[in-house]
């Protein structure tokens, strides 16, 4: 029987040239079943809105549904490094120190999320990072329609991540190609891009079968994603050993399980999530409550057990009076979690000035004395004195933290020492 006022979990897939919605139930033994899939195609980007307003009226969005954006690869950075164990004690600051060296971003430009989990004596990080101009165009859009998204993801992601079988997944369209490899728990390679025309698309195999080749995972199997499927001659040419399999639509049951799926980016805290879903189950059940209790008084009544129908609506007003509480509590609870990711976010966003202070103290020379130092923005000021002043900037320009090491004003020398003044640029 299909509840439709029950909080349901709904999948909607951006691609260059269409917009895919499924709505799921969950069923018995944690799967997923698939009641309705809908396409709504468009042709130039602005006609994406058309689409988005007609999705609206057949996905009906609520508030407590479980709303997944997928949007195309293209968007999306994922980057994998190690940390030592200790680093579980600060692990928000130090993931976000770590990624200061690997991407060439300023972090406050980007959505991300991580996941870690210790291997071989270490932390393994993996992050889901995307550029927040790229994503507040679709945020907005969806928004504006009365969508409260829960997170946004790489749509082959989770094609791969719902599939649960090795091997190829390629996606996309004559315009923009996508290509994932996944060996049955996380993708060890990924490659995108774009074509002025669908002609230069068969280079795209080509150029990135060896790298994928080159994981030394093995894969004996490809999967081609609906508007992918014209690819299927050339993979058959390039790789004839390949088994081949079109996926025209998810699978009819699948097995989501989409609080372990790592490739997520979330809008909305897993934690809110999880109390808006136990609020929703309580009013429900004081609705169940009223139902049974309104059924029970013409019965009461013909039976001649009016004391009971008493106690009944008892019971419900103290039912009330509890809800009315936790109202209270969740509103109280919702402004405290808000206030706490506000200063987590604010915590984030400062500068690592100890490690700053810690670098300056290693590399600048014993004899280097520093009169000034000031940061401001991505830029370090120094002045000082020292024997040789450009053995100070060799230094800093050694260092993994710096960049762009030059002086600010020429040097004074002074009988055996030299006043400088520095200008660096933080990695």
């Amino acid at each position: 029987m299909n509840l439709p006022w029950l909080p349901e979990t709904k999948i909607l897939l951006v691609e260059k040239e269409r917009l895919l919605f499924f709505r799921l139930r969950r069923g018995l033994g944690g799967r997923d079943q698939v009641l309705e899939r809908q396409e709504f195609p468009y042709v130039r980007p602005d006609d994406l809105k058309v689409a988005v307003s007609a999705l609206k009226n057949v996905c009906r969005p609520r508030l407590d549904d479980l709303l997944l954006l997928g949007l195309p690869l293209e968007i999306f950075t994922i980057v994998h490094f190690t940390l030592p164990l200790a680093a579980a004690e600060n692990l928000d600051d130090a993931v976000g120190y770590e990624l200061m060296r690997h991407v060439p971003h300023d972090l406050k430009g980007l959505y991300w999320r991580y996941r870690c989990q210790e291997e071989d004596g270490l932390l393994a990080v993996s992050v889901t990072l995307a550029p927040k101009t790229r994503l507040r165009e679709y945020l907005a859009l969806f928004t504006a329609a009365g969508f409260n998204l829960s997170a946004v993801f790489p749509s082959l992601f989770l094609l791969a991540w719902i599939m649960r079988e090795p091997g190829l997944y390629l996606g996309g369209c004559p315009k923009q190609r996508e290509m994932v490899l996944f060996d049955g728990r996380a993708v060890a390679f990924q490659a995108c891009e774009g074509f002025a025309g669908a002609v230069a698309a068969g280079g795209f195999l080509a150029d990135n079968l060896p790298l994928a080749e080159n994981r030394g995972l093995g894969f004996d199997k490809a999967f081609l994603w609906s508007a992918a499927t014209d690819l299927q001659a050339d993979l058959q040419r390039l790789r004839p050993e390949l088994e081949t399999e079109e996926l025209e639509s998810l699978p009819e049951n699948l097995r989501l399980d989409w609080s372990a799926f790592p490739y997520s980016i979330d809008l909305i805290s897993p934690a809110v999530l999880k109390r808006r879903r136990l609020w929703f189950k309580l009013e429900v059940a004081a609705a169940l409550f009223l139902v049974a209790a309104l059924l029970g008084q013409p019965l009461a009544v013909i039976a001649g057990k009016r004391r009971h129908l008493h106690k009944l609506e008892k019971k419900l007003t103290v039912v009330r009076r509890e809800a009315d509480k936790l109202s209270g509590i969740r509103k109280k609870n919702q402004a405290l979690i808000d206030h706490f990711e506000a200063l987590a976010q604010q915590v984030r966003q400062q500068s690592v000035t100890i490690d700053i202070l810690k670098e300056l103290t290693e590399v600048i020379p014993q004899d280097t004395w520093l009169r000034s130092l000031a940061i401001r923005s991505r830029k370090i000021y120094l002045s000082g004195t020292s024997s040789s002043a450009t053995t100070v900037v060799k230094a800093l320009e050694d260092s993994p933290l710096f960049k762009e090491v030059h002086f600010d004003s020429p040097v004074v020398k002074k009988g055996t020492h030299e006043t400088f003044k520095i200008v660096v640029d933080l990695e």
